[in-house]
């Protein structure tokens, strides 16, 4: 992914982190391009805290990432806070989990309408269908780069998670870069395979 951020971003490429966790991805955005207007959602308290004190030049938002606005019930796994999510998933054994309230938004509603995205991470443990339809207008529209989490044990649903790119004419490849993927090769990775979980979806 690194290798990805230096090779497709410009000094002055506009960024979304949508799971930001505590930064690591936001981080190299900001180091390939310090001159973007970047935009963090990290919905789990302690970390959204973190991120403000981190990240001085980046829009924090204390919100999960969904098809709509308002609030929702977030699992949050204390002893393994990167499997947190607004949907249930496979959890490692012994995994303590909490549900909290938090925020929702979507990106279609949230943007201002002059924020023109060149890349998008995606990273929210099975909830990538619903990020993804709050911001249909926004990825139709600007046409970044998604690299986006998608793995079996979640919720979401990789023939729709494959559908939505290809409505968009958006072609699919792994970090290792193999691809474009068509459907049925996508559909067999996540079901049969299982060996890559990070993707990149682009025009």
């Amino acid at each position: 992914m690194r290798m990805l951020f230096a090779f497709v971003l410009r000094e002055n490429a506009n960024c979304i982190d949508i799971g930001a966790h505590t930064g690591a991805i936001l981080r190299e955005m900001e180091r390939c391009a310090p001159q973007g207007r970047h935009y963090a959602f990290e919905p789990i308290p302690e970390f959204y805290e973190r991120l403000l004190l981190d990240f001085p030049g980046v829009t924090i938002s204390r919100a999960a990432v969904s098809s709509t606005s308002g609030t929702a019930t977030f699992k949050y796994v204390r002893t393994a806070p990167g499997y947190s999510g607004l949907l249930s998933r496979t959890y490692p054994r012994g995994a303590k989990t909490e549900d909290i309230l938090v925020p929702v938004v979507s990106l279609d509603d949230f943007l201002p309408p002059d924020y023109a995205p060149d890349l998008i991470k995606i990273d929210v443990e099975g909830a990538e269908h619903l990020v993804l339809a709050g911001a249909e207008r926004l990825i139709r529209a600007c046409r970044p780069i998604v690299v986006f989490e998608h793995g079996f044990g979640g919720q979401a649903p990789p023939g729709d998670v494959y559908a939505f790119f290809a409505r968009a004419k958006f072609r699919i490849f792994d970090l290792d870069g193999h691809g474009p993927y068509d459907k049925a090769t996508f559909l067999r990775e996540y079901h049969v395979h299982k060996r890559h979980w990070n993707w990149v979806a682009h025009p």
